[in-house]
């Protein structure tokens, strides 16, 4: 090495200054609190598709009770009046006027009839015949809607709902006309209680809101179940108005016209008689089951959905309590990284500088060179170190070629052969390494080629079968007695390095006839 290549001036180093890369990280705690947050959503969203399906099924159902319900009301009415018809067909039969029904007949049909009611007969003029009167009914009818009815030419009439003349109870009237069209002779009127909707409403067991009833094609109640005080006209209802042509269905009632309850309604006409049947379930009463059902899975699912979110939170804390720690673990060990390579570096200069001063010392040349060769294998160690990534080890073919060109700056008429397997050393291990390969070839450039011939040294790094490193360095020069005492300390240097490594090494001649040293070493820590 040369005085000018001894002096080294300290700059700062790219590498130990070189702009840290940013890095998107994944955030774990986000992801866990997005993914509970996503569970319970879905869960949340599974829970409301499946109140809505139960709700569609619910009223489906309702739907289903309600038409069943009305098309039994249908079957009982048509056979109840129908079976009061033939009643007062049979009474009427030939009749033209009151005088005309035998009083025997008359008193048998009364007991024979087969509901709840009583039977009048009443003249062309509406008042009632003497013997033949009904509480039920007062004595004179001549303006009441079904007596007005026959008069006016009908046949058969039927009334809507009335009150009992004698109790109030609800009532309604089926009446026949005696006599032909042309001589109207007065009318048989049977009155039937609404109780007789009873029997047809409790085998349906459609709850206590629930409702059965007959309308009269024109909308008027004719009876009712539960009974209501007075009559009403339903002929604003779908059933008047949207499914006026329909035989059977069902609707939803918002508001009932009699008593403001929400309800699914089901229908079946009667066209012979004039009549709709009809049954009602209260929307309240038959979603009730529903809410409530709804409200137990609720406190079900509410806290399951609660716990799921604190415990992602506290998972989440969890997790950004770790990447805090992480991260400062990262930012320590990426201080440390930086710490350890300003070391090295700091070392590596002051080692150079060391090495520029004692250019300035007045001592012999020669033992500036040899020093300052011995600096620079030292100083190759620190480079190596911090421009790596690993500080642990160092790659001895990067770090030996390094210290090759250095020795071989001042004898360019040497060829220098390098075999040099790619092998990492301990860092421990490098700068004895390096130090004995610098004493060995500085040696031989300089004794081996004495006599001016063309030398050729061959430095060699293998790797052992053993896990041991082998160094070797091979010339052709004019070669010397290894058991010939040593003048000079790099004899002694090298044996103390060689011990340093916990290796062997040795001197021979080579098969070129100059000399050829050998080294193994373990490649591991000792």
């Amino acid at each position: 090495m040369s005085e000018a290549q001894g002096i080294n001036f300290t700059s700062p180093d790219p590498l130990l200054h070189a702009p840290a890369k940013v890095r998107w990280r994944f955030d774990a705690a986000a992801t866990v609190v997005a993914l509970a947050s996503a569970l319970i959503f879905i869960i949340v969203a599974i829970f409301v598709f499946l109140c809505f399906q139960g709700y569609a099924t619910t009223i489906q159902q309702a739907h289903d009770r309600a038409q069943s319900a009305a098309d039994v009301v249908q079957e009982e009415s048509e056979w109840m009046i129908g079976a009061a018809r033939v009643v007062l067909q049979h009474i009427t039969s030939g009749a033209v006027s009151p005088a005309d029904i035998d009083q025997a007949e008359y008193d048998g049909a009364v007991r024979d009839l087969p509901v709840r009611a009583t039977l009048a007969i009443y003249d062309s003029k509406g008042a009632a015949a003497p013997g033949k009167a009904s509480a039920s009914l007062p004595q004179d009818v001549s303006g009441e809607d079904f007596f007005k009815t026959i008069a006016g030419g009908g046949e058969w009439s039927i009334s809507a709902q009335r009150p009992d003349a004698a109790n109030g109870d609800a009532i309604f009237v089926l009446a026949r006309r005696l006599g032909g069209a042309a001589n109207f002779g007065g009318i048989a009127a049977l009155t039937i209680s609404g109780d007789v909707l009873e029997e047809f409403w409790t085998p349906q067991k459609l709850g206590p809101t629930s409702t059965v009833g007959l309308l009269r094609d024109d909308g008027w109640l004719v009876a009712r179940y539960p009974a209501v005080d007075k009559t009403v006209n339903s002929a604003a209802q779908p059933l008047f108005t949207e499914l006026k042509g329909q035989e059977s269905g069902t609707y939803d009632s918002a508001r009932s016209p009699v008593d403001g309850i929400a309800r699914v309604v089901g229908f079946h006409r009667i066209p012979k008689f004039g009549l709709i049947a009809v049954a009602s379930v209260s929307q309240d009463e038959i979603l009730a089951g529903l809410w409530n059902s709804i409200i137990i899975v609720s406190w079900l699912i509410a806290p399951i959905a609660l716990a799921l979110l604190v415990g992602s939170l506290i998972t989440a804390g969890l997790l950004r309590r770790s990447a805090r720690t992480q991260a400062s673990l990262a930012a320590a060990l990426a201080s440390n990284d930086v710490l350890f390579r300003e070391i090295h570096h700091r070392v590596k200069n002051n080692l150079q500088s060391v090495a520029s001063l004692l250019q300035m010392q007045p001592i012999p040349r020669e033992v500036k060179v040899n020093m300052s060769q011995r600096i620079a294998a030292m100083s190759a160690v620190h480079e190596h170190i911090y421009r790596s990534n690993d500080f642990a080890h160092v790659r001895a073919t990067d770090y030996l070629r390094t210290l090759i060109e250095n020795i071989r700056a001042g004898r360019p008429d040497v060829t220098v052969i390098e075999n040099l397997e790619d092998i990492s050393v301990d860092k421990d291990a490098a700068t004895p390494l390096g130090l004995i390969l610098n004493e060995v070839a500085s040696n031989a450039f300089k004794h081996a080629f004495s006599d001016g011939r063309k030398g050729v040294v061959t430095v060699s790094l293998t790797k052992r079968e053993n896990g041991e490193g082998c160094l070797t360095v091979d010339d052709n020069g004019v070669g010397f007695d290894p058991d010939a005492p040593a003048t000079g300390i790099g004899r002694r240097l090298v044996s103390a390095l060689t011990q340093q490594l916990g290796g062997q090494s040795g001197f021979s001649r080579s098969s070129s006839g100059g000399s050829r040293f050998t080294l193994t070493f373990p490649l591991g820590p000792r």
